[in-house]
């Protein structure tokens, strides 16, 4: 209706003021971006991974420049005892719990004839069931207080397969594709509880995983993106920022490939 359409309408929409984020995976740089970005529209924020001090020192630093609330916790997203106490954290320290971003995640290389099976459920239990445990005891908070968002950080490396001499992450690429599929289940499951679910899924980016990667490696991954660059974590943020807000209020079940072209290349 046109008596909504005033100026400032759209910034307005991507507004978080009194809502309440838990990032999981919250340690790194992809994290801290996501906290900035989130904290900036008005958010309190939870950082939670294993590294508990390191994730309290990244939430005081955001608290201080965002003037905001910002805890740090500890979380193994595989433990599903340590994912409940973080979502109950969260919802008592900061009082309630809104959004939930799952970014934590690991990888395994190695030809896949040679990766251990510890290997293979090592990264099955952080990026599916730790994803899975996140959202569920998130849904049962976000189920009886009106609704929430979740955004599931997945890959573009879901939608791609790679050579030995490109990428040796099997255990990756296929969990981070059944988080994609995950993404659209619990988006049908819990629609009619006001919860909207959906996934980004970044290319490569400057930071993290890719840095552990061989130079030849990296500059063959740089050849294929059609930006000719890795993605700076800051790029991703716009992203989630419109999935958690009400900017994003008619998007669910949906992952928005945030690669610079390199699925397409």
């Amino acid at each position: 209706m046109k008596e909504n359409l005033i100026p400032g309408f759209i910034a307005q929409q991507f507004r978080l003021d009194g809502k309440v984020a838990l990032i999981t995976g919250g340690r790194g740089a992809l994290a801290e971006a996501i906290a900035a970005g989130l904290a900036d529209l008005g958010c309190a924020v939870a950082l939670a991974s294993r590294h508990e001090k390191e994730c309290a020192g990244v939430a005081a630093d955001i608290a201080q420049r965002f003037d905001t609330r910002a805890i740090g916790l500890r979380c193994d997203v595989s433990n599903e005892v340590e994912v409940e106490a973080a979502v109950k954290a969260t919802v008592d320290q900061l009082g309630g719990l809104d959004i939930l971003v799952n970014n934590a995640g690991a990888s395994w290389w190695g030809l896949p004839e040679e990766i251990p099976l510890s290997g293979w459920r090592k990264v099955v239990d952080v990026n599916l069931t730790g994803t899975f445990l996140a959202c569920r005891h998130a849904a049962r908070h976000m189920i009886g207080h009106g609704g929430g968002a979740m955004i599931n950080v997945a890959s573009a490396g879901a939608f791609m397969s790679y050579t030995p001499d490109a990428g040796q992450v099997v255990p990756y690429t296929t969990t981070k594709a059944a988080m994609v599929h995950l993404t659209r289940d619990l988006a049908a499951q819990w629609a009619h509880h006001g919860i909207r679910v959906n996934a980004v899924a970044p290319g490569s980016i400057e930071t993290g995983m890719t840095e552990t990667l061989d130079h030849d490696i990296q500059n063959k991954l740089i050849e294929n993106i059609l930006l000719r660059r890795f993605a700076q974590p800051r790029e991703i943020v716009g992203t989630v920022a419109l999935l958690a807000s009400a900017a994003g209020s008619f998007i669910t079940g949906q992952t928005y490939v945030v690669d610079g072209g390199q699925t397409i290349a």
